[in-house]
């Protein structure tokens, strides 16, 4: 069997899982708002597609997801 080389790359993929799913189809806004320092929009749907490993874009992406899958429920 064999070993992961990044440890972490299930949750890695967990969280990109999370976020193709419920991220909204306009995110660039709201991530730069989450962001301290405002980043291009191509930048973020870069991080997003190709799943670029930037821990504030991802975090920022999961944050409004989770706020767009609370709105939604609800």
């Amino acid at each position: 069997m064999s070993k992961l080389i990044y440890p972490y790359q299930n949750t890695i993929n967990e969280r990109f899982d999370f976020i193709d799913k419920w991220l909204p189809t306009r995110y660039t806004g709201s991530v730069n708002i989450i962001l301290k320092k405002s980043r291009d929009p191509d930048y973020i749907r870069k991080v997003k597609n190709r799943k670029v490993n930037d821990e504030d874009v991802i975090d920022a992406l999961y944050k409004v997801s989770l706020f767009n899958k609370i709105q939604v429920e609800n």
